[in-house]
């Protein structure tokens, strides 16, 4: 089955990260209100954003999906976004572990308008045709429970609870979500990296 690679849900516009979008991508991720649950992730220099594009190109190569530049779709976005107009990125990319990570980060002017679950749906529907045996996961922390709803409304289950090893403070705990069980080596796997 052919990889899907562009998609166009209700409301949103999704193609490939491409090194056109470094600009848009920079002064998303470089936003501190972005990073408000993990301040360390947080851009600082446009390199960063230009590796986080070359490593969304590779995921499209070797397994067929991977994180897209998000746009308003043709009828708008809230606040008069234009159509066309970048929000953000998200998607999947397979982890060594032969999970699939959904992931995302939007600009603030569209929280709360249900574009993270619509993204979330699409990137898992990716995720099933590119390879359906691979476990899809999400991974958030406990202050961060506007992530925690989106992964439990695209039908992700919290399969896993613990110390994080980036948390901003001492009582930030790591969920784990997930679409179906682990295995034994996956979970171990992703409780080293929480």
């Amino acid at each position: 089955m052919d990889p899907i690679t562009s998609v166009t849900t209700t409301r949103l516009a999704l193609t490939p990260l491409s090194p056109g979008d470094l600009a848009n991508v920079f002064e998303i991720f470089s936003d501190p209100r972005t990073w408000a649950h993990l301040p360390s992730g947080r851009h600082r220099r446009q390199e960063q954003s230009e590796a986080l594009i070359a490593a969304g190109q590779r995921s499209w190569d070797e397994s067929g999906a991977g994180p897209w530049a998000v746009r308003v779709g043709e009828a708008g976005g809230p606040g008069g976004l234009p159509p066309g107009a970048f929000i953000g990125i998200g998607g999947v990319t397979l982890t060594g572990s032969g999970l699939w990570n959904l992931g995302y980060r939007l600009t603030p002017a569209t929280w709360g308008h249900g574009f993270a679950t619509e993204l979330a749906a699409a990137a898992l529907s990716a995720a099933a045709t590119a390879d359906p045996t691979a476990p899809v996961m999400a991974r958030v922390l406990s202050n961060n429970p506007a992530s925690s709803a989106v992964a439990e409304r695209a039908g992700l289950t919290l399969r896993w609870e613990g110390p994080a090893r980036d948390a901003v403070a001492a009582d930030v705990c790591r969920r784990i979500y997930a679409d179906r069980a682990f295995t034994g080596a996956q979970i171990e796997w992703l409780i080293a990296r929480a």
